[in-house]
């Protein structure tokens, strides 16, 4: 007997730490500073002294808005307050708010279910809205990369030598065409000595025609000044090109080149 009554002792210790666990865990886990879908005080304290009359929706609620559980938590103690001063004519009425509400269950069983539930809405609010979820076992499309990751090769063009255009100029019939790959590059280029740091913008012609451009900042280093980009010329048809570069001061420099198939193996501009 004394056995039995220590086992029941321990027992009812256990169900209430973990319902301390749960009341404390709703109470904060769910932060709802400006109060967004809240139901109004009135609908907490139907659920609290009438709860086989309150609507599903606010007890969901409840899961997942820590500051209406510690109202309703308030208004429950009220509840209870008031039971136990009516426990001969009240009883129905409380023995209903138990079955529907195990917040203040003392059962182990009620006090676990109260934890997943909460914990369950919590890792359910964590997905965005209208995020589909991920299907695992959807097999892949042949048109789909297996690795999309792109990687650019470090490639050099040195435009030191190159002299200003004006206007409409293009590029002087004695500048050499320079091959450079029809792949991903990370273009390092070197300008005129003296040449001002800040944006350019560059451009890739063919004739009239833009087939790329893209804008990026010069440095100076080590008494250059470079600009570094990431070029993609991987859809761009291999034919001659001619490469322009213009400062926000309206400097000009076209460059020849010429998109070629096969990569070459240095990385270097070739003459």
């Amino acid at each position: 007997m004394r056995m039995r009554i220590k086992d029941r002792a321990a027992l009812e210790k256990k169900n209430k730490e973990l319902l301390d666990f749960a009341r404390s865990y709703l109470s904060e886990a769910f932060p709802n500073p400006d109060r967004q879908g809240c139901p109004p005080d009135a609908a907490l304290r139907s659920l609290a002294f009438y709860p086989n009359e309150s609507e599903p929706t606010v007890t969901e609620h409840l899961a997942v808005c820590s500051p209406c559980f510690r109202r309703y938590a308030e208004l429950l103690a009220e509840s209870k307050s008031q039971t136990e001063a009516q426990r001969g004519t009240s009883w129905r009425r409380v023995s209903g708010w138990t079955r529907a509400h195990p917040v203040l269950a003392g059962t182990a069983a009620l006090c676990i279910l109260l934890i997943a539930i909460g914990v369950g809405l919590l890792l359910q609010g964590i997905r965005q809205p209208n995020t589909p979820p991920i299907d695992t076992h959807r097999k892949p499309n042949p048109t789909e990369p297996l690795n999309p990751t792109v990687a650019y090769s470090p490639f050099n063009l040195d435009l030191s030598a190159l002299s200003p255009v004006r206007g409409s100029e293009s590029a002087t019939g004695t500048q050499l065409r320079v091959p450079v790959p029809s792949s991903p590059l990370e273009l390092t280029l070197t300008l005129p000595l003296a040449s001002a740091e800040g944006r350019y913008d560059l451009r890739l012609t063919g004739g009239s025609e833009t087939v790329w451009s893209k804008s990026a900042q010069a440095h100076l280093l080590k008494g250059k000044t470079l600009i570094q980009v990431e070029a993609d010329f991987r859809q761009i048809p291999p034919r001659n090109y001619n490469l322009e570069v213009r400062s926000s001061s309206g400097i000009r420099l076209v460059q020849p080149l010429s998109i070629q198939a096969a990569s070459p193996k240095s990385g270097e501009q070739k003459p």
